[in-house]
């Protein structure tokens, strides 16, 4: 009995560590995690005016909406590099690699700014700006 709980311990701890290495790949290499397009959050903008981009999942988390000209935080929390490129208009594009932090200038003028990933362009989402 005891060795039969235990070998189904280790093969669902296996059959874990296997699922969580096949999202561990860089750009075209491995497999990943589709990249789904996510709305707005809830996060509001700190009274500085700055905001926060979190990707995690092959998603962006994006604040309901910036300020023109706000400085706006991305946080990466995934294994692979990723950036948050204007779609049509809007003039920025930060690469953000895995795990780090980068920074850009939201546009001055107010507008929905379509993003996406330049290594993975399923993963979408709108900045806007008010």
């Amino acid at each position: 009995m005891v060795m039969r709980l235990s070998n189904r311990v280790l093969a669902a701890a296996a059959a874990g560590l296997l699922t969580g290495l096949a999202g561990c790949g860089s750009p075209g290499g491995g497999a990943a995690p589709q990249p789904t397009s996510s709305g707005s959050s809830s996060v509001a903008q700190d009274s500085s005016g700055s905001a926060t981009v979190t990707i995690s999942g092959f998603a962006y988390q994006v604040p309901a909406s910036v300020k023109p000209g706000a400085t706006v935080t991305v946080v990466n929390k995934d294994s692979a590099p990723h950036t948050v490129t204007a779609k049509d208009k809007g003039g920025f594009d930060v690469e953000v690699d895995a795990g780090k932090t980068a920074t850009f200038t939201a546009p001055a003028e107010a507008g929905e700014y379509g993003i996406i990933c330049t290594f993975h362009p399923k993963m979408s989402g709108t900045l806007v700006v008010k």
